[in-house]
């Protein structure tokens, strides 16, 4: 009996449901195909600026052995080719703060930040880097390992700054943050991986496939036994008039007794506040090189 009860209910479950199964299983055979359409046709990005050099990594403070860099331009060669922008990691040693370090070195500002964006904008501008052109689609990292001056820019430009906000870059720097004082290898590994997966967009074409094959059959499901509850609810067989005769009622005698007096008092949370944070969405620290050339970014200082 119980058996034939779930059938029944297995049976109408579908059939009531038929063409919400169809049109989430379009959707994901969709989001699929194109996801797998996608990484196929990044994994076969052609480069397309040809003055640029090379070269990727520039380990001037030697952070890294020599081992360390060959696998950090394996790992960029393969992400550069997923993503079509250019990765850089540029490594320096260097005072980028103060009156001293401005006339030493002819930066244009006494500010660690200003200077720290100008070292890595202007590396980025003056190689010539871009995916699709100079000037064009990529990231520098700079790490600079000064004592007291120490700590990492990020400079985007091309589809990196259209994709990265604040957010984006602010945990791009957080990951060599976590790594760099035990493992600089790590920490700028990490960098790039974030970085390639943001620009990939691969987690969240698959997110949005789990949450659809996890979420709507749940929602479906609460429908359905919520419409056929209502369906099964008893009809009303009696009302307030049924046992009192003549159906209508008679209030007798009508007063109001005061029982007590008391007063509580509470406070009302305003909804109008929000908590702070990053924007995202792109175009983060947006500004323009000395060159002249469009870049975003950040920096942490440690």
């Amino acid at each position: 009996m119980e058996n034939d009860f779930k059938r029944e209910a297995r049976k109408q479950y579908l059939h009531f449901f038929r063409f919400w199964f169809i049109i989430v299983g379009i959707l994901l055979a969709v989001t699929i195909l194109v996801t797998v359409v996608r990484i196929i046709t990044e994994n076969n990005m052609k480069r397309e600026n040809a003055q640029a050099p090379t070269e990727r990594v520039y380990d001037y403070a030697d952070m890294l052995t020599d081992e360390e860099e060959e696998k950090l331009r394996q790992l960029i060669a393969e992400k550069e080719a997923q993503i079509g922008c250019d990765l850089v990691l540029v490594t320096i040693c260097q005072p980028v703060e103060g009156r001293e370090a401005q006339e030493t070195y002819g930066y244009r500002s006494t500010s660690w930040e200003q200077n720290m964006q100008d070292i890595a904008d202007d590396f980025y501008d003056n190689n010539c880097y871009g995916f699709d052109a100079p000037y064009g689609d990529g990231a520098l990292i700079l790490d600079n390992s000064y004592e007291g001056q120490s700590g990492t820019h990020l400079s985007t430009s091309g589809k990196v700054f259209a994709r990265f906000g604040d957010y984006e870059i602010d945990q791009a720097l957080t990951r060599v943050d976590q790594y760099i004082e035990s493992d600089p290898y790590r920490a700028y590994s990490a960098c790039i991986n974030y970085i390639a997966d943001k620009m990939s967009g691969h987690g969240n074409s698959i997110g949005i496939v789990v949450l659809l094959a996890v979420f709507v059959p749940i929602i479906t499901a609460a429908i359905f036994v919520a419409t056929h509850l209502r369906s099964k609810e008893g009809q009303k067989t009696t009302t307030a008039t049924t046992y009192i005769a003549g159906g209508k009622p008679v209030m007798n005698q009508q007063r109001d007794d005061f029982i007590r007096k008391s007063v509580s008092q509470r406070r009302i949370q305003n909804s109008s506040s929000s908590g702070g944070g990053h924007s995202s969405g792109g175009h983060g620290g947006a500004h323009r090189s000395s060159g002249g050339h469009s870049h975003g970014g950040g920096s942490h200082r440690r």
